[in-house]
């Protein structure tokens, strides 16, 4: 073996490690390299430093083979080496199957090109995908997730507490410059209200003047991060979905599946964003905001919109319609919803918009004579004959007037044995802590009971014993194992209008993952842009989560979000670092699991570290 230096017809040389063998064929001897260290002018300062490395490996590689003759192969001998001559480090590859979706999905050119007039000093878009890997994986504070940054085999050495947090003000346009024109706005702002108190009548006139002037200047450079987030929000929703289409060719967005949930803060101070409202958490001091989210047929969402946390849910839905009829062109859309969704005034607005809607409805909201008819065998049976839960449906239609004209809206009345069941369990768990609670429980006019199977046994007006309602108990079970779908889409087949509205479950499994692998939930940011900023990476995390999972159940690989993110969470490696070289060893343990069986197929447990780059192309 000798060091290697080959003209280039640009002058410069070509540096490596080569080595002399005679071809058993032709019987002639030729040069093979073993190691390249790039082209460069000998006599400049990286061709030197080019030369050094490369003396310096030759007399390591040449050391390493003289030791390791005897050895079957040059693994086991690595293997059989003794510690303290090697470096082992533990490092992640389970980002690869994220990392091959991202650049997938273009993001890496989106992100390149949105900053390509900042002057940051890292590649945002290896930021934002680590911002992603810090949802997926052990998700916690900013702080934590900076702390990780070694734990990959991959170069995420421009992470530090400054970068990870100033990246989130990059959709906003903010940044340290314009941080310190708001601050110096503020104090200026307070020192002439200190100001107010010791001057006359005529100067604090001028001071309040150029307060009101500098508060608006102020609330002008806020509203145009507000209005730079939604430009660049709504640029990479159409983006995904844009390139969504070469992922998943046979993607139909035109059923759509929305609903709202609530996120709350470790805090109780509103503040025009973060405020108190109806929450889903059942958390009734913090402050939270309200999320709508659009998803597809497959799960893989469509988009979203963040509202203030005092914002009724049926108010959210119209907003995220809007952003699909801006940003894409289908000629069809139906808006699947559930009950706490339906509204008249929502279902006017989707109308209105030239829409479609499929929505569960209460009871109370269809007609009396379709509402007391019960199941039996004249109905469209839905359940095998043999079947030891019975199902069914009957459909209605009904006349609805808006701005005018007169719609037809179909009714679908669905019966379920297992509906049933399930609504009798839930009630005899309430019926049991409620009879749990009843002993030497009294109430008076003023006081709320606290179950509503509770009713007084005497004068209300009186302080008064109660007993548990049996007749309630009754009513409500006549209803159980009941439910009621309504549309517009009336020649849509009903079989095919439960199915889309079944498929709800979907929307309500991302929000599931959202809150717990993903924990977008309490939210410990305070700053809206910020605010906003974590909620985007939460929401690109999962697409591309889901976008994973549309992918493995193609190829019909049952495994469950649980089971895929922990497992490649856990995926890591032993990288040997022996100088001149890397080698990868994967214990048993992972090398046997039901990720590297269903994603990686990695074949053996020892690998090189060029093997490395070509697990991807397998998967």
């Amino acid at each position: 073996m000798y060091i290697s230096k080959s003209k280039r017809p640009s002058g410069k040389y070509f540096i490596s490690i080569a080595k002399g063998i005679r071809d058993p064929e032709t019987k002639k001897s030729k040069k093979i390299q073993i190691k390249g260290f790039g082209t460069h002018d000998l006599d400049s300062k990286s061709g030197k430093k080019a030369l050094v490395q490369a003396e310096a490996e030759l007399k390591e590689i040449i050391r390493l083979d003289e030791a390791s003759r005897g050895f079957e192969n040059f693994e086991d001998f690595i293997v059989s080496m003794s510690k303290d001559k090697l470096s082992l480090k533990h490092k992640n590859i389970g980002y690869l199957p994220y990392l091959e979706i991202f650049n997938q999905l273009k993001l890496q050119s989106f992100f390149s090109k949105m900053v390509k007039d900042s002057k940051l000093d890292y590649s945002f878009s290896d930021m934002m995908f680590y911002q992603v890997l810090g949802r997926l994986f052990n998700p916690s504070s900013k702080l934590e997730v900076a702390t990780r940054k070694d734990d990959f085999l991959y170069d995420f050495n421009f992470v530090n507490n400054d970068n990870i947090y100033s990246s989130l003000d990059v959709f906003s346009g903010f940044n340290k410059h314009k941080s310190k024109a708001l601050q110096d706005g503020i104090q200026v702002i307070n020192d002439m209200e200190i100001l107010l108190d010791t001057v006359d009548s005529e100067a604090k006139k001028i001071l309040e003047t150029n307060i009101n002037n500098t508060s608006h200047e102020l609330e002008e450079l806020i509203t145009s991060y507000d209005s730079n987030f939604e430009m660049n929000e709504n640029k990479l929703f159409k983006h995904l979905n844009k390139h969504m289409e070469k992922i998943v060719p046979e993607r139909n967005i035109s059923l759509a599946f929305y609903d709202c949930t609530t996120y709350y803060f470790e805090s109780f101070d509103e503040d025009g964003f973060r405020e108190r409202g109806m929450s889903k958490d059942n958390k009734r001091n913090e402050t939270q905001v309200v999320m709508g989210l659009l998803i597809d047929t497959n799960g893989i969402p469509i988009s979203y919109r963040l509202f203030k946390g005092n914002k009724h849910e049926l108010h959210t839905m119209e907003e995220v319609i809007d952003d699909i009829l801006n940003n894409y062109t289908i000629k069809e859309i139906i808006i699947v919803a559930d009950r706490g969704l339906n509204s008249r005034a929502n279902l006017e607005m989707i109308r209105g918009k030239g829409l479609n809607y499929i929505v569960g409805s209460k009871g109370s909201a269809v007609p009396k004579d379709l509402k007391e008819k019960k199941f039996n065998s004249s109905w469209n049976i839905t359940s095998k004959a043999e079947a030891k839960y019975k199902s069914g449906y009957i459909t209605s239609k009904r006349k609805v007037s808006h701005n005018d004209e007169t719609y037809d809206e179909l009714i679908i009345k669905k019966y379920s044995d297992v509906y049933k069941e399930r609504e009798m369990f839930k009630q005899d768990k309430m019926l049991e802590r409620a009879k749990k609670n009843i002993k030497d429980f009294t109430i008076n006019s003023t006081t709320k009971s606290k179950s509503k199977y509770y009713k007084a046994v005497d004068n209300p007006k009186e302080k008064i014993n109660i007993e548990i309602d049996e007749e309630k108990i009754k009513q409500e079970q006549e209803n159980f194992g009941y439910f009621y779908i309504v549309t517009n889409k009336v020649e849509m087949n009903p079989a095919d209008i439960m199915v889309a509205y079944k498929s709800l479950y979907k929307i309500e499994e991302s929000f599931r993952i959202l809150k717990t692998n993903l924990k977008a939930r309490p939210v410990y940011h305070f700053k809206e842009r910020r605010i906003r900023s974590h909620f985007l990476i939460c929401y690109l995390a999962l697409v591309i989560q889901r976008v994973l999972e549309y992918k493995l159940e193609e190829k019909n690989v049952e495994i469950s979000t649980h089971e895929i993110i922990n497992g490649l969470e856990g995926f890591v490696i032993d990288e040997i670092d022996y100088k001149v070289d890397k080698l990868y060893m994967i214990s048993d343990k992972l090398f046997k699991s039901k990720i590297n069986q269903d994603i990686f197929k990695i074949e053996k447990n020892v690998l090189l570290s060029n093997e490395i780059s070509n697990i991807i192309k397998k998967m």
